[in-house]
């Protein structure tokens, strides 16, 4: 069979072995089942791991969790690109589905590599986009593809992207914002600076390395806490909620309460104190309000920082939680994203519609 039949589709089922249940496989099946009604092959790209942390494997197991879940074979093949490759997917009959070796086995995958795009472009005719949670990766298989194949986003990241289009204008768009942000990724502090679509913030409750990044900013002692090299506007700076007191963690698991200025060198800040009364003013107008929620401002085990999210459910505002480590380390109440780094990008640059 030529491949001029053969659906190309980008997957992001970046799961471990052993795991069998998780919001990426509910999106790329829901997606996947509508296709196998007209019975086209299709071959799969998916990623896993990390070529650089030496993480990514051969993903045999996600092909038997697409064929139980499918109820339909799911083959694994063990190269994605090469004279096997495009052989394999020549081969391919009406209703063939066949998964593609780990795509981040090679290192231009995570490149962006536009030599390597074009090698994976020849697996099909037609490409469909899927995996919200990587949709803002600039990966071959999610951002250089497109320039070999006509292109369409895939029905569970269409379901996303125009979930978060309502609450931007129904929601970001009409109210006051107020806007959490932490955890350890560097989107998090690129988000700081460039949130175009959430044009009303009226405060900024930042941790993780957020805040170590900020009070490393403005000449603040942080002892062993990691941060990212920033600079931060008199503007911005006046929007955030600077603690007074922090919780911190010494080299051997100890952990104290300090005043902001007296962290010691060997201490990591873990999370730190919240005044209630930072958020009297959305309890006079709730209707006013809403927030945006994007990574844990706090370790697991520690809840001090949580009290901002307890007040903003005791004064019933609305908002959004959005990213993986969010939605686990937080009893939300409120509207929820599983595509942190996705969504990020979508309330500050948006996406390249075909």
């Amino acid at each position: 069979m030529n491949n001029r039949n053969v659906i190309l589709y980008s997957a992001g089922i970046n799961i471990d072995e052993g795991v069998t249940c998780h919001p990426r496989i509910e999106e790329e099946v829901n997606s996947l089942l509508p296709l196998l009604k007209n019975n086209r092959a299709i071959a799969i790209l998916n990623h896993q791991g990390d070529f650089k942390k030496n993480s990514a494997r051969q993903t045999p197991y996600i092909a038997e969790i697409l064929s139980h879940r499918l109820k339909q074979k799911v083959e694994y093949f063990e190269h994605s690109i090469g004279k096997k490759a495009v052989e394999r997917a020549h081969q391919m009959q009406e209703g063939d589905i066949v998964l593609f070796s780990n795509t981040r086995l090679h290192a231009e995958e995570q490149n962006n590599d536009i030599n390597f795009a074009k090698q994976l472009s020849r697996l099909g005719n037609e490409l469909i986009i899927g995996g919200f949670c990587k949709l803002h990766r600039e990966n071959a298989s999610n951002s250089a593809i497109k320039n070999f194949l006509p292109w369409r986003y895939s029905a569970g990241v269409n379901k996303e992207l125009y979930g978060l289009q309502r609450w931007q204008e129904n929601l970001f768009s009409l109210k006051k914002t107020i806007l959490i942000l932490g955890g350890n990724k560097i989107e998090k502090i690129h988000f700081l600076f460039s949130h175009e679509k959430i044009e009303n913030v009226h405060q900024i409750i930042i941790g993780g390395l957020v805040l170590n990044s900020v009070l490393k900013a403005i000449g603040i002692n942080i002892g062993n806490s990691d941060y990212f090299n920033i600079h931060i506007s008199s503007d911005l700076l006046s929007k955030i909620y600077i603690p007074q007191k922090v919780i911190v963690e010494d080299i051997v698991g100890k952990k104290n309460i300090r005043d902001l200025t007296e962290i010691k060198p060997q201490e990591k800040i873990i999370d730190f104190i919240f005044k209630k009364n930072s958020l009297n003013y959305v309890f006079s107008s709730p209707n006013h309000y809403s927030f945006f929620a994007a990574g844990p401002l706090c370790v697991a085990s520690s809840n001090y920082a949580k009290e901002c999210y307890q007040l903003l459910r005791e004064a019933g505002i609305e908002g959004l939680f959005m990213g993986g480590d969010t939605l686990t380390e937080i009893d939300t109440f409120s509207n929820t994203s599983s595509g942190g780094g996705a969504s990020l990008k979508f309330f500050s640059t948006g996406y390249p519609f075909p």
